[in-house]
């Protein structure tokens, strides 16, 4: 490299170039040796035929990124419009992501907290959908069942089962409805299963939340009941003495 202080030799194109057409990148880059012209050819191709985000500068073995901020003055805005997608693109991969389903809307949802989220709301829409397989939300179905969806009386007869509280059974799918008495229920194709949680029925208590704590109120109910029958038993004996 040659240099006079009024000038010097680009690495890239090998002319002798003004120093005022000097790229400076960062602090942390000691290569000065690049016109702003090849850099911002450079950046182009590498934009332009390798969809690249992070672009590193072209010295030998330098690791040190790119500042878009810092290049886009010498970039053409189409040039510095794909960079900045290209950035975008590579920052939503890293996170769970859909697409509200609802063709009015079609607004992108990212999950970033990371939990495992079924049923949310669209923060554009306001409406519900379930996450895991990006279709509106299908209560009384399950996401490996949504294909079977066929149009608007599927979703319709999906808010029915929702709103009514019907439980699919889990051998034939049919919706059951429970108006009173024990959770566990008769299917009309003969199985058995745990209204609350509508898990087939494997033992005489179902250990679902649900029914646990309905199962403890009876409990309680019962050894209230139990205590007051023989309270007054043994009151009677007192009065018989």
């Amino acid at each position: 490299m040659v240099e006079n202080g009024l000038s010097f030799t680009c690495e890239i194109c090998v002319e002798p170039v003004s120093s005022y057409k000097r790229f400076k990148s960062n602090k942390n880059c000691v290569h000065r040796s690049y016109c702003l012209d090849c850099i911002a050819k450079y950046i182009e191709v590498k934009i332009q035929e390798y969809n690249m985000s992070e672009i590193k500068c072209p010295g030998l073995e330098c690791t040190e990124v790119l500042d878009p901020l810092r290049c886009r003055s010498i970039l053409p805005v189409r040039v510095f419009e794909s960079w900045c997608d290209a950035l975008c693109e590579t920052t939503l991969l890293q996170w769970q992501r859909v697409y509200c389903p609802y063709s009015d809307c079609s607004a992108l949802i990212l999950n970033e907290c990371g939990s495992n989220v079924v049923k949310t709301k669209c923060p554009n829409c306001k409406r519900f959908l379930c996450y895991k397989c990006g279709v509106p939300w299908h209560p009384g179905y399950r996401c490996n069942e949504t294909g079977q969806f066929r149009g608007q009386n599927d979703f319709l007869l999906c808010q029915l089962m929702n709103e009514r509280k019907w439980r699919r059974c889990p051998a034939c799918s049919h919706g059951v409805e429970l108006r009173s008495g024990c959770k566990f229920v008769r299917c009309r194709c003969g199985t058995i299963f745990c209204h609350a949680c509508g898990r087939k029925r494997s033992r005489e208590w179902c250990w679902c939340k649900t029914s646990v704590t309905q199962n403890l109120k009876f409990s309680a109910i019962l050894a209230l009941a139990l205590m007051l029958a023989s309270y007054c038993l043994w009151m009677g004996a007192i009065y018989m003495k």
